[in-house]
């Protein structure tokens, strides 16, 4: 499991370690997550102005919740999770900010359409009562399996519902000291068929797969920023 050890969470409390990871962690976030959107395209077109103000939201939004980032205390809540969307959909035409507004009929293989209009806000209350109170007890990644399906069959939002989920899902990792996780645009087809039809054993060991990916990286960057201490200190 890619939970962060002694050392790892010590490096985690060096204010430049963790500034330099966490602004190189929402860029890679920021493009993985549009890259695995298959409407949008933000790097084949990087130079459209559109682009450039929807991965700007972005960044903004995963600013949002690094501020709001702290180990084992900071529980999520509807409020900033509409933040997060409203921030990610700024610039995106016709959206209006809080919850969609509109129904329709996206449906998922197992037949069960998104929630409608008028019962988005009792779900998403339901979502985190059970995401804190009945799965708790959970293995981390089952537990961040079900809220991100639950969150996307909800479908709260109007737009943005999937790389929202993705930042939610890596502010809850690293809230709980685990390493966050960026999903490769090559899983994007099997991700959608296994979520669509709410596979959460498939969910689950992808996110755990990546997360350890991701702890291998900040091993790596531990290891270069102890070489820049050392390269400092020998110059003096």
């Amino acid at each position: 499991m890619a939970k962060l050890k002694k050392m790892e969470l010590d490096y985690f409390q060096n204010k430049d370690f963790v500034t330099g990871y966490l602004q190189l962690l929402n860029t890679r976030l920021v493009y993985s997550n549009n890259l695995i959107e298959s409407d949008n395209g933000p790097i084949s077109k990087l130079y459209d102005n559109n682009n450039i103000l929807v991965l700007n939201d972005n960044f903004k939004a995963f600013a949002i919740l690094v501020k709001n980032l702290e180990f084992s205390k900071k529980e999520l809540t509807v409020e900033l999770i509409k933040q997060i969307a409203n921030t990610i959909n700024k610039h995106s035409q016709y959206i209006k900010d809080g919850y969609r507004t509109l129904d329709n009929n996206v449906k998922f293989e197992n037949q069960f359409s998104i929630e409608k209009v008028e019962n988005i806000e009792n779900a998403m209350n339901d979502l985190l009562n059970k995401y804190y109170n009945e799965w708790d007890k959970l293995d981390l990644f089952e537990r961040e399996a079900r809220f991100n399906i639950e969150f996307l069959r909800i479908h709260p939002f109007e737009d943005g519902n999937g790389r929202t989920s993705r930042l939610i899902l890596n502010y809850n990792m690293l809230r709980q000291g685990h390493a966050p996780i960026l999903m490769p645009e090559s899983i994007r087809e099997d991700y959608f068929k296994a979520r669509n039809r709410e596979d959460i054993n498939w969910i689950k060991n992808l996110f755990e797969k990546e997360s350890e990916k991701e702890l291998f990286v900040i091993d790596e960057l531990i290891k270069a920023f102890e070489d820049d201490i050392k390269n400092d200190l020998s110059l003096k």
